[in-house]
């Protein structure tokens, strides 16, 4: 057991303080000494990171909470019509929660190197990787919730989030700029990557990074910068080990299940109980699918009457945070932007969707493909990252990052009145505004 101490570590750990975001209370501290207890302390900086990627389906253009007798509609209508920091809000985007899990990963990077080596199971060098790969995917999230999409003409400028790489409670947490967030993440990545051990973790602890994830984590993240290039490469050294569900075969797992043979990081439920079961999949949505032809539809979603109601990742087993079908993905728009690889971006597209629809569908879809231009395989790829990545928390990071097109939401209120909300192209709501506890306790927040 962890040896209790007068001093460092501190189990509360919350964002309340006039002067800082950050304040500690030290109600119970410990220091690690040993490496099967910095792993510990990586397994609760896991446990921490929150489940929230429903309300960006609902801020998005994926989800709408039923009305009438369903009780998630007062939950859940101010996300879906971006009425940010609604008094109405029981639930909110992550802030604490998010620099909870950094204030973890900051404990077990600083000490682990440190500590007393008492199993043959595990390493300093992995347990150190994982922190800092996660302490990346934290800020990531932070930074593409509250801070405008990268731009690389003005990232040096555009303010971000706070940057949070050690256990100080005297600094002062202020805004960093987006390219200079950008450069911490990529260089946590950097040397996370390089200390990783485990090539592919076991379904038991498919949560924890790997080299395969640690792979995925920054396509991902040069994909968001726009980095063609560098994304193409990363998507396309993983590719040769991403295997996927063929939707044809009907004893095929679910390509979001936990011990889908796509499965490369498994720590997010993306899916709540409540979205599950109170909301509807909104047309804009609905109508992306061939409905009798693509087998995803079947997999994704329940029938309720006339609506489609979400049933992808309802369930403890299916947890999601990069899979097989994303790296094709990333890899179809990276190499659709890279000046001869429109045929590599065409590839891709097709191995994917050829495991996602009837063949008959598949053989027209295949032909489409191969007609298309640059701009419109492009557009093709983001419609295609809206039916194969729907309900994950990709579809609003994807609006924002691309083209911040118009949305228009009409449904019926508890009153039984029909309203429209709008948000604008190129909305500010696009981002995020900062939780009201964050700009209430720090100041640095507020401009």
């Amino acid at each position: 057991m962890m040896k209790i101490k007068n001093i460092f570590y501190i189990i509360s750990f919350v964002l309340l303080s006039s002067c800082n975001y950050l304040d500690v209370e030290p109600t119970g501290k410990v220091i690690p000494e040993k490496v099967t207890e910095f792993r510990a302390m990586m397994t609760s900086a896991y446990s921490k990171f929150p489940n929230y990627k429903h309300l960006l389906s609902l801020r998005a253009d994926e989800t709408f909470p039923f009305t009438g007798e369903y009780s998630a509609y007062d939950r859940f209508v101010d996300f879906a019509i971006w009425n940010d920091n609604s008094p109405s809000m029981t639930e909110t985007y992550p802030w604490v929660t998010l620099y909870n899990t950094i204030f973890y990963t900051n404990s077990v990077i600083d000490d682990v190197m440190s500590s007393e080596v008492d199993t043959y199971d595990d390493t300093k060098e992995q347990i150190k990787a994982e922190a800092l790969l996660l302490r990346a995917y934290a800020h990531f999230e932070l930074l593409n919730l509250y801070a405008v999409p990268y731009n690389a003409s003005t990232a040096a400028s555009d303010k971000g989030i706070p940057i949070s790489t050690r256990i100080d409670i005297e600094q002062d947490f202020v805004r960093a700029t987006v390219e200079d967030v950008y450069t911490q993440i990529l260089s946590d990545i950097e040397e996370g990557r390089g200390l990783l051990q485990v090539d592919e973790q076991p379904v038991s602890v498919k949560y924890r990074f790997s080299k395969e994830s640690g792979l995925a984590l920054e396509a991902r993240v040069r994909l968001y910068r726009a980095e063609w290039d560098k994304a193409l490469a990363l998507a396309e050294e993983l590719i040769p080990t991403c295997q996927l569900e063929d939707l044809n075969d009907a004893a095929a797992t679910s390509p979001y299940d936990v011990s889908s043979k796509e499965a490369i990081l498994a720590l997010e439920r993306v899916v709540s109980h409540d979205l599950a079961t109170e909301t509807y999949i909104l047309p804009a949505l609905k109508n992306q699918y061939n409905l009798e032809e693509d087998l995803r539809v079947s997999r994704y979603f329940t029938s309720n009457g006339d609506d489609l109601v979400p049933n992808k990742c309802n369930g403890d087993n299916m947890k999601v945070t990069f899979r097989s079908g994303e790296i094709y993905l990333i890899a179809a728009e990276a190499a659709a932007h890279v000046n001869g690889k429109l045929d590599l971006a065409k590839t891709r597209l097709k191995e994917l969707v050829k495991n996602r629809l009837t063949p008959a569908y598949y053989s027209r879809k295949a032909s489409e493909i191969d007609g298309m231009g640059q701009e419109e395989l492009i557009n093709e790829i983001a419609n295609e990252r809206a039916r194969e990545l729907a309900l994950e928390g990709h579809r609003w990071y994807d609006l924002r990052r691309t083209t911040r097109p118009e949305i228009v939401k009409t449904y019926t209120n508890q009153e039984g009145k029909t309203e429209t909300k709008t948000l604008g192209k190129d909305d500010p709501r696009y981002t995020i505004s900062f939780p009201l506890e964050a700009t209430t306790n720090n100041p640095n927040l507020r401009d």
